[in-house]
């Protein structure tokens, strides 16, 4: 028996490395492959100093003046990289500046919601170079795929010689990106759409997905160069809950996208009047979103649309507070640097915003560690956007996106 347990390790381990050294041989012998990775090696220089020489790129990279002469000449021609002022030395031919082209390329990023779509096209810097909007009318996924193409080709038409990289579609829910499939949307009522599929078909470009807090969160690393290598956890709180886990500044998606989906665990024992749109009843969705919210304070008798008067006060202080341990809970297990909270506008100094903050707080109390910095910032919708269109142009500066 060991011996036949042993070989089967052994051919394993044979596969296995056999499956290396293909992946290795594949990487190396690719020449394409070596040109892509050395294109993003250069652009990601060019965008992290803003304005920098090939002298300069050729020291940060490792890759030889040749070809780093050869890489630039390309991008220049395709319009990434443009010349800027001429750098001149003690000595030699005077050598141009690089920087990133404005708008030869630009990317779609969309922010789908259950009653309008928002499409902006950002180019290379991330700048917002064109905006539409328009009403949704119908949450049908047929309906909301024909309203992000129909959207998308009306801003295409204003930067028409720009190539376009394809398009991202940020929304609310679990949302599996590598596949394009939405696993569970309850703003939509969306159950297993490969929605990626759908918009493609009618766009004829590539399209990926991801959910508005991951947008949101590559919104802010695109604002923000203070979270660009930190780990920290961006929480929302809108129509529903996420969260968007970076770790060295990049997000953390998780099995079939599901990590940062704390908004179905129970904060306790789950409350029977409170059935959640997930089928399950109880979870923090029910406390803590604004329409788990409105909900409830609905079912005391007030009017649910309205978060002010005596009921709706007492609601929000109980999903604040059940938001403030979550939170804290999170941070503990995974020891973020900073936790930033992007709630709806409509609960800006609320009891909501004041309880959150004190039982985070009141949960490190007795903590060996400090509870991390906590910011609060308003969910402004452009970023979102912006966000999902920056996190398809980001990968040109990334050569494991590949």
């Amino acid at each position: 028996m060991r011996d036949t347990a042993n070989g089967g390790r052994d051919g394993v381990n044979a596969m296995a490395s056999n499956a290396e050294v293909q992946r290795s041989a594949a990487r190396v012998g690719s020449k394409a492959l070596i040109r892509e990775i050395n294109e993003a090696l250069v652009l990601d220089v060019v965008r992290r100093r803003g304005e920098t020489s090939r002298a300069e790129i050729t020291a940060i990279t490792g890759l030889s003046p040749a070809t780093v002469t050869g890489i630039t000449a390309q991008l220049v021609g395709d319009g990434l990289l443009i010349e800027s002022q001429v750098l001149r030395g003690t000595g030699g031919r005077p050598a141009r500046l690089l920087q990133l082209g404005s708008v030869a390329v630009v990317a779609a990023g969309v922010r789908l919601s259950i009653d309008s779509v928002e499409v902006v096209l950002v180019d290379l810097r991330g700048d917002v170079v064109a905006t539409h909007q328009e009403s949704l009318q119908n949450v049908s996924p047929d309906a909301a795929a024909d309203a992000v193409a129909a959207a998308v080709s009306a801003v295409r038409e204003r930067v028409a010689d720009a190539r376009m990289l394809g398009v991202s579609v940020a929304l609310s829910g679990i949302v599996d990106r590598p596949r394009g499939i939405v696993r569970h949307s309850g703003s939509f009522g969306w159950h297993d759409v490969p929605f990626a599929e759908m918009v493609a078909q009618r766009c004829s470009t590539r399209v990926v997905i991801d959910s508005l807090v991951n947008a949101f969160a590559t919104g802010l690393l695109l604002l923000d160069d203070d979270l660009a290598e930190r780990d920290a956890i961006i929480f929302s709180v809108g129509v529903s809950l996420g969260a968007s886990v970076l770790v060295g500044g990049r997000i953390h998606r998780g099995h079939a996208g599901a990590a940062g989906g704390f908004a179905h665990g129970a904060p306790g024992p789950r409350d029977e009047a409170r059935p959640c749109h997930c089928g399950d009843v109880g979870c923090l969705e029910t406390w803590s979103s604004i329409g788990g919210m409105r909900a409830e304070i609905e079912r005391r008798g007030s009017a649910g649309d309205a978060l002010d008067g005596q009921e709706a006060g007492a609601v929000l202080d109980d999903g604040g507070r059940h938001l403030g341990i979550a939170m804290a809970n999170t941070a503990k297990m995974f020891g973020p640097e900073q936790l930033v909270l992007v709630q709806a506008p409509e609960l800006e100094g609320t009891a909501f915003e004041r309880a959150c903050r004190e039982a985070f707080t009141l949960e490190y109390a007795h903590s060996e560690t400090p509870a991390p910095p906590l910011a609060l910032t308003p969910a402004d919708t452009d970023v979102f956007a912006r966000g999902a269109g920056y996190g398809m142009i980001n990968e040109l500066f990334t050569a494991d996106a590949r």
